[in-house]
């Protein structure tokens, strides 16, 4: 999607929250993120899981969540990739 939509102004970032202080961890991010062709921002958090579970309201992956241009967002939890394409085009319609 985001080489789609890029040109509307749409923006992905990924999350690991894998432990950043594992380097087997780190390096099998990296990779994975290598053959997924992922060009856009890659993030590993590094917060205790309590903080992130609190805030965000989710217990673990797979998670995805789509913010607006005014900040709202709405939270895939088993993510239907073909669904969350729909709303983002709904949403850059805006």
């Amino acid at each position: 999607m985001q080489n789609k939509y890029a040109k509307d102004a749409f923006a992905a970032i990924s999350v690991s929250l894998d432990d950043p202080k594992d380097d087997k961890a780190r390096q099998n991010v990296l990779e994975f993120l290598r053959k997924q062709k992922a060009t856009f921002t890659n993030l590993i958090l590094d917060e205790k899981s309590e903080v992130w579970q609190q805030k965000l309201k989710f217990d673990g992956p797979p998670c995805v969540f789509v913010f607006d241009r005014e900040g709202k967002w709405k939270q895939y939890t088993m993510p239907d990739y073909a669904e969350i394409e729909k709303y983002v085009a709904e949403l850059l319609k805006k």
